[in-house]
């Protein structure tokens, strides 16, 4: 069954915006499975800027060599995302925010609502796929976006890609991701093979961020 989560595009899953639950990864909804990727890609105030510029402008999905192709932009007067409590559950609908930032080059920020197609991702064989912007958070010390699935097939669910700046002044880049795979007469045979494709993008994501990797 598709859910949808306001603004226009519906999502595949019900648990709309639960990647933002301190306990997800441990304790995921049914049928679900729970992964979590950190990697430290520097320290310092600069460091964090230069991050966090390029996690809001798709440069993380593109230094990990997926395609980016943005179909439909979010509405900064509008759909908001979702507002959680200090537990992560979701609490509302936000339906208006703040105006649209940007980065230091002056590119807008991506926006919750926004539509993505992301190719070359997830399964055995390079993938197609589209999602949407579940919610944005920007912090003084930490930030990141969940991108929902708009599809069940190969797997449905959210991910989280996330920066943090810690008390030590190290810069470290997350991802979190909560999928499941649907039934089906292929389910045992394709499971480790969606699995293993779904790690080693994981692995990449969360190294795109490297100032090796952006240079």
């Amino acid at each position: 069954m598709r859910r949808g989560n306001s603004g226009g595009t519906p999502v595949s899953y019900a648990s709309v915006g639960m990647t933002q639950k301190p306990d997800i990864i441990a304790f995921p909804p049914e049928g679900f499975a729970g992964v979590e990727s950190s990697w430290r890609i520097g320290s310092g105030t600069a460091r964090y800027t230069q991050a966090q510029d390029a996690l809001f402008t798709w440069g993380l999905q593109r230094a990990a060599h997926l395609e980016v192709d943005v179909l439909e932009e979010g509405d900064p007067t509008g759909y908001q995302g979702l507002e959680f409590d200090s537990f992560g559950i979701a609490r509302r609908e936000v339906e208006a925010g703040p105006e649209v930032s940007y980065s230091s080059d002056g590119t807008a920020f991506i926006q919750p609502g926004t539509v993505v197609r992301l190719s070359g991702l997830w399964t055995p064989v390079e993938d197609t796929r589209d999602f949407r912007v579940i919610y944005v958070m920007r912090e003084s010390r930490r930030c990141g976006f969940a991108l929902g699935t708009l599809e069940e097939i190969p797997v449905s669910g959210e991910e989280f890609f996330g920066l943090e700046w810690r008390p030590d002044d190290s810069v470290w880049a997350i991802v979190r991701s909560v999928t499941s795979v649907p039934p089906s007469r292929w389910r045992w045979a394709l499971l480790p093979l969606i699995r293993l494709r779904q790690s080693m993008q994981l692995r990449a994501n969360v190294r795109a961020l490297s100032p090796a990797r952006q240079g």
